[in-house]
Formats: structure tokens, sequence, C-alpha cells
């Protein structure tokens, strides 16, 4: 395989990204979320103030100090009152940095709290989305924001902002004591500040809407990784893997040129600044000239300016190279904002009457979905309180969509979904959910076996869980006779089927009324060793089941064929094989030969099912 070209054709600015993004909250949004935060913080941050301006007033007297011994020196005054303002310096320069390291740690505490606190929301934020808003902005824009994002939120709250704080005061109490020292010094000190004024709104113009762009381009980047190594195997089969990686090279590179543009900026920026120093001090010294030439100040005096002045280079240079960062975490900060408006708020909850399922008319397109086809289309289903209904058809025919939307995982465009009355993402059963949904990516969370399966029922005994796991076939999890107790993670080697029958372990114990499998049986063997597991998570319940065997479809109540986001079949399973339908003739091809019928992501019904004769 030939690797893709180092440094290929000159790019677009922008690359091809998800066909949705989560929002970015404006700037007003965030100053408001960020004043909210802050606003809990009152006495930390008059703390902070008081200890800061401690410091930089501190910080205030030491260049007259140092000015007055160059006057004492001229005029021969003697050792001992040059002693004195010796150790008025040291005094204040102790004092200035006992205050400042105080205050800023404080302020750093301070952030870091409010900065915990909106990682918390937000990263609860992000488990809150429904699973269409996720997937149609691609998993790796809401991964970068509680990643990268607070990463960059997190350097600015640690480093960069106690630095820009304490610059700010020491830019504002020198500035004052320019003033008093000498007002025509302060003039000439000011003929740096259109430069640095004019360098810094060109760089805050050019650098913001590329931080920005770059932070999509990293989305975008991390998406084709991530869609890359997650269905490689597909890659491979298909023989894409040149184009993939042609793919994730060409997004790299639009980065790296996104970063380059960003590096000019900065570049030119501090030309500016350094520029707006050399023209400052020198006005400073030569108005100095003047003054002490015509007997209005000492040189002293002078000398105190020159420091004034020389002392802002620090500060100043600090809070505006500071925009570069600042800017970074600006862009993070409003992209952690906008996950949070990305969150639909839950409906109130209310009790069901009965565990049946009524779909009326129910319309469902995923976000950036192109073209007049819809995921699903005018859908009516009815399934009475305890029955079994089995979803057939082929890869994109709508059954996956159809399940989450019951489950309230999926928003309907039109229509609705009601469980036992109750509009489905309200529905609730003794203040639990009353759906539960199990698809065929289970997940199994660190700890041991009683954590996972506690997750769903914190307060359930040992007994409980050993009941749950022996009810779908998991006695691999539960200790031999005479021990006692569930084993441990590391008594037992985990395949994907064990870890699925954890996960159907978890519904025995959530108890819900309605259960949605979407294709729970994915990761079973050709043996159907998870079927008995299905059936005992089904039985007494209203039960919804994507079938990834046509095995299921065999004691369910009701059958349902779907094709291009309608049902096109539905009936119970021995009316339909005796008829002349989709599921009679993929039932007869199944059969026949005598295989066990798995679906296949065929574009018809006519041909979903593929036989083996293993």
């Amino acid at each position: 395989m030939n690797s893709p070209p180092l440094v290929p054709a000159p790019l677009p600015v922008s690359a091809p990204l998800p066909s949705a993004l989560l929002p970015v909250a404006a700037p007003r949004a965030t100053a408001r979320a960020v004043a909210r935060l802050l606003s809990r913080r009152r006495g930390a941050l008059l703390a902070t103030t008081v200890l800061l301006l401690l410091g930089a007033a501190s910080a205030l007297l030491i260049p007259p100090a140092l000015g007055r011994t160059v006057d004492l020196v001229i005029e021969d005054r003697g050792l001992l009152p040059l002693s004195l303002v010796c150790l008025a310096v040291l005094v204040a320069g102790l004092l200035a940095a006992v205050a400042s390291w105080w205050g800023g740690r404080l302020l750093v505490a301070c952030l870091q709290d409010a900065l915990a606190e909106l990682r918390e929301e937000v990263f609860g934020a992000a488990l809150s989305l429904d699973a269409g808003t996720v997937e149609g902005t691609g998993s790796s824009d809401v991964v970068s924001r509680v990643t990268g994002d607070v990463e960059a939120v997190t350097d600015a709250v640690s480093g960069v902002l106690p630095r820009v704080v304490g610059a700010l005061f020491t830019i504002v109490l020198t500035a004052v004591g320019l003033a008093a020292l000498d007002p025509w010094l302060a003039v000439a000190a000011l003929l740096a500040v259109p430069l640095q004024t004019l360098s810094a709104l060109r760089f805050l113009r050019r650098s913001r809407p590329l931080y920005v762009l770059m932070r999509h381009q990293e989305a975008g980047r991390g998406q084709a990784l991530l869609e890359t190594v997650a269905g490689a195997g597909t890659v491979r089969a298909h023989d894409r893997a040149e184009s993939r990686l042609r793919l994730i090279a060409d997004r790299s590179l639009e980065a790296v040129a996104t970063q380059l543009r960003q590096a000019t900026a900065r570049n030119h920026f501090f030309a500016g600044l350094n520029t707006a120093e050399f023209i400052g001090l020198a006005a400073v010294l030569a108005t100095g000239y003047w003054r002490v030439d015509s007997g209005m100040i000492t040189v002293g005096a002078v000398t105190a300016a020159a420091l004034f002045f020389h002392r802002l280079f620090g500060p100043i240079g600090a809070l505006l190279t500071s925009i570069d960062d600042l800017q970074r975490a600006q862009a993070g900060l409003e992209r952690l904002i906008g996950v949070l408006q990305a969150v639909r708020p839950l409906p109130v909850g209310r009790e069901i009457t009965d565990a049946s399922v009524e779909i009326d008319g129910l319309v469902f397109s995923y976000p950036g979905q192109t073209g007049t086809r819809r995921a699903l289309d005018d859908v009516d289903l009815h399934l009475p309180a305890g029955s079994t209904t089995v979803l057939v058809g082929a890869s994109g025919s709508g059954k996956s969509s159809l399940a989450r939307v019951v489950a309230g995982a999926l928003v309907p465009d039109v229509g609705g979904v009601r469980i036992g009355g109750v509009e489905a993402r309200s529905a609730r059963s003794g203040a639990r959910p009353a759906v539960l949904l199990v698809s065929q990516e289970a997940h199994l969370f660190t700890g041991s076996v009683a954590d996972n399966l506690r997750l769903v029922r914190p307060d359930a005994t040992e007994s409980d869980l050993v009941a749950a796991l022996e009810a779908v076939g998991a006695h691999w999890a539960v200790r031999a006779q005479g021990t006692g107790g569930l084993a441990k993670m590391s008594e037992v080697e985990l395949d994907e089927a064990r870890i699925q029958q954890l996960a159907l372990a978890r519904v025995l114990l959530a108890d819900p009324p309605v259960v949605v499998l979407d294709e729970a049986t994915a990761e079973d063997g050709s043996d159907g060793a998870l079927d008995g597991a299905v059936a005992a998570v089904v039985a007494g319940r209203t039960a919804l089941v994507v079938a990834h065997r046509l095995v299921h479809a065999e004691h369910a109540d009701l059958v349902v064929v779907m094709e291009n986001g309608r049902i096109v079949e539905a009936g119970g399973h021995a009316e339909l094989v005796e008829g002349n339908g989709p599921f009679a003739r993929l039932w007869s091809a199944w059969h026949g030969d005598r295989a066990v019928g798995v679906i296949d992501s065929t574009s018809s019904t006519e041909s979903i099912a593929r036989c083996s004769s293993r």
C-alpha cells in the first residue's frame, strides 16, 4: 500500500467536517455563564483583588526609591540615607512578592473550582445528548470538547489568567505613578499606546476566526480517525485504506496550515509590540533629558520614569501576548457552553397506566440527512401490553431508528410514541424510565461484576444479582456453590457475548415494563447462546426486538418487516410464512438451506438473508 503524499496540492482553509456540529455559544452567552459561575465565589474573588492590589502597589514604590538613590549619590548625601532607601526597596519587594503569590494562588483556586463545576455540567450535558444529535455531529465533536477544549480552558485558568490579572493591576497603578511623577513623561510614554493598540486589534481580528476554525478542523480530523479505526475491518475488506489515509492526511494538513497562519499572525503581533516599546522608551528618555535640562525634574525622577516605563514592558507584554492563549481558551469555552445549549430539556416524567405502546404517524430524519428519504416515514404500529414484536429488514430500513424512538433516545420530527398513554421520553414507571434500551454496543465499565450490575439498581442485594445472572445464563459470573457470591473480574474471561449477558442482566434488575432490544444478540454465536437470556428478559414485558437472527421471529406475537423507513408487512409468524410476501421468501430461503439466518446489510428486503453452509 502506497503512503499518501506528505505535501498535497494547496487545500482550502476549511476541511470537510461532519454534516452538523454542536452549537458554539455566542460571546454574550458565554459571559453570562462565566458570571453565573463566578457569582458564587464573591468572597474569594474579593480577597484575591485586595491581595493583588497590595502586591502591585508595593512594587510601585520600587522605581521611585531607585530613582531617589540616584539623586542621593549625585548629591553625595552619605551612606545612611542610601541604606534606608535600599531597605525600603527590600521591604517593598518582599511585600509585593508575598501578596502577589498569595493572591495568585487564591485566584487559581477560585477559577479552578469554577472550572470544575463547569466540567461537571458539560460532562453531564454530553451524557444527556440524544443519540440523533451525537450521530449527526459525529462523536469526535463531543470528545474534542470534553478533552481538548477543557484542556485549553484549564491551561488558561492555571497560568494565563493569573498572569493577566496581575498585569492589569500593575499597568494601571504604574501608569498612575508615572503620571504623578511627571505628566510630561506620562504623555511621552503614551506614544507607544497607538501602535500597541493597533497590533492587538489586528491580531484579535485575525486570530479568533483561526482558533474557531482550528477547533472545527481538529473535530473533523478526530472523526476521520475514529471512523477509520473503528471500521478497520470494513476499510480493509473494501480496499479503502488508501482513501481513508488520504482523508486523514488531508484533514491533518489543513489543520497544520491553519496553525501556520496562527503563527504568522503571532509573529506580526510580537513585532508590533517590540517596536512600540522602543518608541515609548525613546520618547520617555528624550522628554526626560528636556525636563532635566530645563531644571523641572531631577535625574533621579527621569530614572524612576524610565524604570516605570521599563517595568511596564513585562506586564504589557504578558497581557498582550496572553491574547493568544486567551483566544484559544475563549474558543474552547464557547464550545463547552455550546454543549450545554445543545441539550434538550427532558419533559416532566409521568407515570404510565399500562405497558402498551402506540406509534402514530412517526416521521424521523437524522440531522444533515439529504434528499427526500427519511429514516422513518409515516410509521403506525400498536404493541399490546406484554407482547413481543420483532422488527425485520435490511440494514438502513429503519429498524434501529424505530427502536430508538420508542426508547425515547431519538425525538421524532412528526408523530409520536406513547407508552401507556404517556409520551415516550416522559414515560415513567415507579419514578424510573418505563423503557429500557439494550443495543449491540454493550459496555463493561471499570469495576467488579457487581458494580456493573448495580448501575441500574444500586440497592440490589447480592442474591438479587445472582438471580439476574443465572436467569440470563451467566453462570460463569457466579462462584461455585459453597464459595458464594460473585466472581471477580480477574477470575473470569470476558468476551462480547458475556458482556452482553451482563447488559441483559441489568434489564432484569431494572425491571422496566417495556424493553427494546436493538440487535442485542449481535455478538452471539451460531449456537444462539443468548437466546435464553433474551427470552428471560422479554418474559412478562412489552418487548420490541430488532432481529439479528430470524429464529427470533418464530416465537414473536407480531413480526414487522420494514423497508426504506416504512412498514411493508406485519402479522403473526405463521400468517406471514404462509403468505407470499417478503417475510415468506426470506423465511423460505433461510429454512430451505437449514442455516442460521442472519440479517444482512443488503438494500432490499427480498435479499436480506444470506445463508451460510457452515
